[in-house]
């Protein structure tokens, strides 16, 4: 498995990497003390460039630790590091030799937050091993919900995939059995989001597959509400016919 570690897209990568490999460039002029970016390429805003280039500079070099000396030599020298795209890339390479455990996703989830790793990846990830330990789990995914929420940024989208990472949350409480938590954060954002059905669709969702099926009915109704609210009748229909249909269960 491939796992996604940045958000930046493959042609700011392989310029950055160009211009990081430059003659001149080396690892060890790099970060020697601070890390000193070379010029930007063409490709890159000269704004933006200096973060960018530590960002790939910082995971490139791990990554050329892992393909030289392995996993273990790499997680020695950066699963502590202070810098989220380092611990990431650690944990993406321990993720697809099976070897990704809790200890080292929470590692990449506290640290400093850096907008341009992919922390869906991640969040994903923590998700799909919270049977492990469910309190830890939600520990370590609240605790980087509040560092989110906590962000001041100005990369673009932000508040978005802030609340990407709120509903997953919710998913979280819904498959840890915290059912009363899940609905509150469900509640949350359905009154933020007035405009659409789409929490209340993912609410009903989750709890359906979680066999909570008297929150599901509940959810499917506020769904119905809000699609008539907005004027969508044909919404409104389908929603209230997969009410019928779950009541029907219940009964």
């Amino acid at each position: 498995m491939r796992v996604k570690v940045s958000w930046l897209s493959a042609d700011v990568v392989r310029a950055a990497r160009r211009a990081l490999s430059a003659p001149g460039c080396d690892w060890s002029s790099l970060f020697a003390p601070d890390f000193r970016p070379p010029a930007a390429p063409d490709e890159v805003s000269a704004e933006r460039w200096p973060r960018i280039a530590e960002h790939v500079a910082r995971a490139e070099r791990v990554s050329e630790v892992v393909r030289a000396s392995g996993l273990e030599a790499a997680a020695r020298s950066y699963a502590s590091s202070s810098h989220a795209v380092e611990v990431a890339t650690v944990a993406a390479a321990a993720e697809e030799v099976g070897a990704l455990g809790l200890d080292l996703l929470e590692l990449v989830l506290a640290c400093e937050i850096d907008e341009y790793v992919a922390y869906g990846t991640f969040l994903d990830l923590l998700a799909g091993k919270c049977s492990e330990d469910p309190d830890r789990a939600i520990a370590i995914y609240e605790s980087f919900c509040d560092a989110v929420l906590a962000l001041d940024t100005d990369v673009p989208m932000w508040g978005e995939r802030a609340n990407v990472v709120r509903d997953g949350l919710a998913d979280l409480y819904v498959r840890c059995g915290r059912m009363d938590a899940a609905d509150e954060v469900f509640s949350t954002r359905h009154g933020e989001e007035r405009g659409n059905v789409f929490i209340s669709l993912s609410a009903s969702r989750a709890f359906l597959s979680a066999g909570a099926l008297s929150r599901a009915l509940e959810w499917l109704g506020k769904g119905a509400e809000r699609a008539r609210a907005l004027g969508r009748p044909q919404m409104e229909e389908k929603l209230v016919k997969k009410q019928e249909a779950l009541r029907r269960r219940l009964s």
